[in-house]
């Protein structure tokens, strides 16, 4: 059979000194004394456990180092897809030669301009299309020809 433990003893109680005074969470609760440093008992090799790299920070680009006709590309883009897709080759051309910022500027403007250009193409066909077929269905009318009768 074992033999129990004696109670501890905390700060604040009868009988022991000092322990009418509080102590600091660097001390020792049963000594008031300054605790000692806790050291690791393990210390993981650095070459078993190697420390992890993370990207470069990237830097801000201001709208002083950017190429113009790349800001003009986009700008054109949405006004006139004609003039974006000029401003944005000739963005990109200068970028490729001078090393400007601005590249993905340029590209969303050659991307948003032939975009813009294919689709007033396409609308364009279309409309003549039904005007067509509008022009084409009135002189059925006009000409008196019944198809069902």
């Amino acid at each position: 059979m074992s033999t129990p433990n004696a109670p501890q003893q905390f700060p604040g109680t009868p009988g022991i000194p000092g322990a009418d005074q509080p102590f600091t969470a660097d001390q020792s609760p049963y000594t008031g004394q300054p605790a000692a440093p806790v050291q690791p008992s393990y210390q993981p090799n650095a070459a078993q456990y190697p420390q992890p790299s993370y990207p470069a920070a990237s830097t801000a680009t201001t709208l002083d180092k950017t190429n113009t006709f790349a800001l003009l590309a986009i700008i054109f883009a949405f006004l006139s897809p004609i003039a974006g897709i000029i401003f944005g080759h000739m963005g990109l051309s200068q970028i490729k030669r001078n090393g400007d910022a601005g590249r993905g500027i340029a590209l969303t403007g050659l991307i948003i301009s032939y975009a813009y250009f294919v689709f007033l193409i396409i609308f364009i066909v279309l409309y003549i299309g039904m005007i067509a077929v509008m022009i084409g269905s009135l002189g059925a009318l006009s000409s008196g020809y019944d198809p069902y009768y």
